[in-house]
């Protein structure tokens, strides 16, 4: 086989998708959207805790406990990664829809 005969993936002609794939890649996108704004409040919420580890409520109260911290500090650690991950699937729902045709809003002004 000459892969020099074959079109590459940038130039082939993209499949239609029936409506049910269309509906799966547009469902995908919008939970992944969800889940990716989801993370971003817990990772402000984390990163706000540790900045304020150091914070007193009043003379002798911390405004977090030590263990809190620690707490939050793992939780940032593990959803960094997830968050990730949910951006990833966004990113690629968005060029199979643009691949194959399906409309999405690009920002969230095209949404009112």
């Amino acid at each position: 086989m000459n892969a020099l005969s074959f079109p590459t993936f940038a130039t082939a002609i993209p499949l239609t998708l029936n409506a049910d794939a269309a509906d799966r890649v547009a469902t995908a996108w919008r939970f992944s959207l969800r889940e990716a704004a989801e993370h971003i409040l817990s990772i402000k919420q984390h990163q706000k805790t540790i900045s304020e580890k150091d914070e007193m409520l009043m003379p002798g109260v911390r405004l977090h406990s030590p263990k809190y911290v620690g707490y939050c500090r793992q939780q940032l650690a593990r959803r960094l990664p997830l968050y990730l991950a949910s951006v990833r699937r966004v990113s690629e729902a968005e060029q199979t829809m643009e691949l194959h045709g399906i409309a999405f809003a690009k920002s969230s002004d095209a949404w009112a």
